[in-house]
């Protein structure tokens, strides 16, 4: 699959599950020395195949396509802080964003949640699309938390490939429904400090991992 394929099915599967609406969240990828993101105004699962932006990443220099999305510049940042990341997906899961609004964070109920997400920076309400935020982002990420939430607005996510930036998304927003299920039934019993360590530990977390990674 080339970049743009890879793009376009992980706009496709965003829009799919909920995680965005309407032209909400963006999504790059690196390509060498460059970026190639979504352009401003479009849905993610709704971008021509000739409208894709491209951006250095070193300079933030506009290459080509259309104008980038407004959040080029925390895209751009974040690849740049990070080369071992080849694909960003910032999305609005809903749960999941109402949860951080409502003052929680997302807990650790399943294996899956430690496996592949582990660890999720937060942060406070900052004006999206501006260099603060961008900035802010990416030093969470240089750090190397793969997860991002951004109070009141979203979720960034960092992957290997498209799958497992949208795995990471994925699961943080199956963990939020978890933890709504577990609020209203009762006492919510997250894992605790041994069986997250377990779970770190396990060969075949470790495999499934590789399997992922063998797809980049």
């Amino acid at each position: 699959m080339s970049i743009i394929d890879d793009l376009n099915a992980l706009g496709s599967l965003m829009m799919q599950k909920g995680l965005v609406a309407g032209p909400g969240g963006n999504t790059s990828a690196r390509d060498g020395e460059i970026m190639v993101c979504t352009p401003s105004g479009y849905d993610v699962d709704r971008v021509p195949d000739g409208q894709w932006s491209t951006v250095n990443i070193e300079t933030g220099e506009h290459l080509s396509g259309p104008r980038p999305t407004s959040e080029w510049e925390m895209h751009q940042m974040c690849l740049k802080a990070r080369p071992d990341v080849s694909v960003i997906c910032h999305a609005h899961p809903p749960r999941a964003v109402g949860l951080v609004a409502g003052g929680m964070e997302i807990l650790p109920f399943t294996p899956d949640f430690i496996a592949y997400v582990d660890h999720i920076t937060y942060l406070e309400f900052i004006k999206p699309s501006s260099t603060e935020i961008a900035k802010a982002v990416a030093e969470a990420v240089a750090a190397g938390t793969d997860a991002v939430s951004l109070r009141n607005h979203g979720f960034v996510t960092l992957g290997i490939n498209w799958r497992d930036a949208y795995n990471k998304m994925l699961i943080i927003e199956d963990g939020a429904l978890l933890q709504m299920a577990a609020i209203a039934a009762g006492v919510p019993t997250p894992l605790d400090d041994e069986q997250i360590a377990h779970v770190r530990g396990m060969e075949a977390e470790a495999f499934r991992r590789k399997v992922i990674e063998e797809e980049a």
